[in-house]
Formats: structure tokens, sequence, C-alpha cells
């Protein structure tokens, strides 16, 4: 596989996450939404939300109430920055985060590619005293 082999957009078709037990969850219910976007220059940016967020009770993107604000950010994954190859591995390397404890760092992906399909698979990782591995299914769109 080589770097232009990601280039264009991609739309998600699922999400699940399956832990230490093989029990698996649709984190983002069963028709997520979410799109990844590869640059032939080496930039990459990704966003994934839970279908019919609720709207805010304001106009302004940074108002809202403690709680809508919670709700808000917790149905929604973003980030950007540059990525490269490293065999069967994409690796993100975030300049920018919804989540700010992601910024500077890198986050690793095993990739499948199969035409326009692709699955991009996060290691096992930690959560909430389980191993879990996040697997998003997506669609190349033209």
């Amino acid at each position: 596989m080589k770097a232009g082999d990601l280039v264009g957009r991609w739309q998600l078709t699922a999400w699940t996450a399956t832990d230490d037990t093989g029990a698996v969850a649709m984190p983002f219910g069963e028709h997520p939404r979410g799109s990844v976007v590869y640059t032939p220059g080496g930039w990459m940016s990704g966003q994934l939300a839970l279908p019919d967020r609720r709207a805010m009770s304001t106009s302004a993107a940074l108002g809202g109430t403690e709680s809508e604000r919670a709700e808000a950010y917790s149905s929604y994954v973003a980030y950007c920055g540059d990525y490269r190859l490293e065999g069967d591995t994409v690796v993100h390397v975030l300049r920018m985060s919804l989540f700010p404890n992601w910024v500077g760092t890198e986050q690793r992906r095993v990739v499948e590619l199969q035409g326009d399909r692709m699955v991009l698979r996060t290691p096992p990782t930690p959560v909430s005293g389980r191993i879990l591995v996040n697997s998003l299914h997506w669609v190349r769109v033209e």
C-alpha cells in the first residue's frame, strides 16, 4: 500500500468497538455519521458524529448550558493533521483535536483497503478496565 491509495474523501458506514471478552458495541449507534479526507500533500481531517444530534438552546456556537455543551462534545469526534504510512498502518500526527489531549500525539490505525472500501482499526486500548479495539468502516465517495 502507498499513501496515494488513501487520497480522497471517505464516508463512515460503521463504527464498532470490540472488547477483550469479544463483546461488540456501536459507540455512535447503527448509523453513525463521519468523514475522513486524505490529501496528496499528506494532510488529513476526520470527523465522527452521532446521528440526529440534539440542537442546543442557543444560536451562539460557544453558548448553551454546560449540560448541552457536554452532550454536544460527547457526541462528536474531530481532529486533523499530517499523516504518513508505515507498512499497513496510517499514522495521524494531530495538529488540532476536539479532545485537547490528542494535540501533538500520533494516532495509529491499521488499514485494510479493498477497492473503494477501507477499515481503520485502533491498536488495543485500555478503557475503563477493558481493552478495546475500534473498527471504523469507510466507503470512498467521489
